[in-house]
């Protein structure tokens, strides 16, 4: 008889605390969507791309979506910084971002798909073609805002949240040696990836100091 008291007082227990877990997540998730809802999105700044010419070497490298998974992944916690999320990138028939968020102690898991689009100088804008954050039904553009101010994301990283895009300027991005990046060719339907390195005339070889001068 005992026992079944005993019993009986566990799964009320149990019941309590799993109400009040639930009804915990129900109003951090209200709380989080009212904040999505009443916040407008608002855009980085863009930059102005420019088409840098200079004399020096040109070198066109070949890409596969293997090698590109790999390099990305290997260096987006650097990109992406968050102490609150983890994310990975996925590259098939489009580029695919996903991860979780933890707010207000819930996990919720963020999907992006976007379209790249080579730019004339050699960057790249990500168009966003699908986005959901865990299971609520918000637009893409305030879920692109929130996402930009849970991470910390390096200079050549822009998120247009207003036109749902990201802009990545590549040739702005800071490589050893002066070496010049930039995209040529990123067509993932038929696996036609290449990447231009140009090493600058100027920076290719560093100047050595002047023994007469540095005796003097």
């Amino acid at each position: 008889m005992l026992s079944k008291v005993g019993d009986h007082v566990k799964n009320r227990n149990w019941q309590m605390y799993f109400l009040i877990l639930f009804g915990i997540n129900i109003v951090a998730i209200t709380v989080f969507a009212v904040i999505i809802f009443t916040t407008p999105p608002k855009s980085d700044p863009l930059p102005n791309p420019v088409v840098i010419d200079e004399p020096g070497a040109e070198f066109k490298v070949q890409a596969t979506k293997g090698d590109l998974n790999q390099l990305i992944n290997d260096y987006l916690d650097q990109v992406l910084q968050s102490d609150s999320a983890r994310f990975s990138v996925h590259i098939d028939q489009d580029l695919h971002l996903f991860g979780s968020f933890s707010a207000f102690g819930v996990s919720l898991p963020i999907n992006i798909r976007m379209d790249p689009v080579v730019q004339k100088n050699g960057d790249l804008v990500l168009l966003v073609t699908e986005m959901s954050l865990g299971l609520l039904n918000l637009p893409k553009d305030r879920i692109l805002h929130y996402f930009n101010k849970q991470v910390d994301s390096p200079d050549w990283l822009y998120f247009d949240s207003k036109n749902e895009q990201i802009y990545v300027a590549v040739t702005q991005i800071d490589i050893q040696s002066n070496f010049r990046f930039s995209v040529q060719e990123l067509d993932l339907t038929d696996e036609n990836m290449s990447f231009s390195i140009k090493v600058p005339r100027s920076g290719a070889i560093a100047p050595k100091d002047n023994p007469s001068q540095s005796n003097s």
